[in-house]
């Protein structure tokens, strides 16, 4: 048999309907569709408020961002950046400091990471750590093992450890 699959815009407007109508209580209706009393008042109110538009799928995103950099902020550091190519964030900001003292400018790590979004900055390359040919490497771990050892000083077993790299 078949799953029944409904849209959740369909179910909302069922929720919405039946609620209208005054079959049930809230709490019967909550239960009866599977969500909370907080989620079905959210509904009927959005619905009273906006209509069958208000049951559609919101968005979750923020509406702003309160430490974002300001506009003029992230023009000054490009503009920086574009006179003086050879520089990093840093120096830039500090450049900026005296020239413009009317601006709150950003931490040189988040002035690095915005030359970096805009492409104003090549991403160094890594560069691979050499060693002599004729040296042996080592390894990095280091653990005992612990096990029974025949000793010659005595006639029966003893134990010893031994660290092995």
């Amino acid at each position: 048999m078949p799953w029944t699959e409904t849209a959740p815009m369909k179910e909302r407007m069922r929720f919405v309907t039946d609620w209208e109508r005054d079959l049930y209580s809230m709490v019967e209706l909550c239960e009866r569709y599977g969500v909370s009393r907080k989620t079905g008042y959210k509904w009927v109110e959005r619905y009273e408020r906006e209509g069958p538009d208000g049951l559609r799928e919101q968005s979750r995103a923020p509406h702003h961002c309160p430490h974002r950099i300001a506009a003029d902020v992230a023009a000054a550091i490009c503009a920086g950046r574009r006179q003086h190519p050879s520089w990093g964030p840093e120096k830039i900001l500090h450049w900026l400091k005296p020239r413009h003292p009317g601006l709150e400018l950003p931490a040189p790590s988040t002035a690095g990471d915005l030359l970096a979004r805009r492409g104003l900055v090549k991403k160094r390359r890594r560069r691979r750590q050499y060693t002599h040919p004729g040296v042996v490497p080592r390894r990095r771990t280091s653990r005992m093992i612990s096990g029974p050892r025949i000793s010659r000083a005595t006639s029966g077993p003893a134990m010893a450890s031994i660290a092995i790299r």
